[in-house]
């Protein structure tokens, strides 16, 4: 807490010698993460476009037989 108190009050960051490294490593990890989380995202989308088009099917194409007489509605 003390070193992010001189660091706001202007006073110069302490340097960690592996703190380069470390930053990659942790922007790396963040890409694999968001890559991971898009493809899941489209895995889910692509289910979902299968199910709403086996909807659309049955809504189009209905596997019952349709009476042609008229309601007595």
């Amino acid at each position: 807490a003390t070193k992010d108190m001189g660091k706001m009050l202007g006073g110069e960051e302490e340097k960690d010698p592996d703190a380069q490294k470390k930053e990659e490593e942790r922007q790396e990890a963040l890409r694999q993460q968001e890559e991971e989380r898009k493809a899941k995202h489209a895995r889910m989308e692509a289910e979902r476009e299968k199910v709403r088009q086996a909807i659309r099917d049955k809504v189009r194409f209905p596997h019952f037989p349709s009476t042609s007489a008229p309601c007595d509605g």
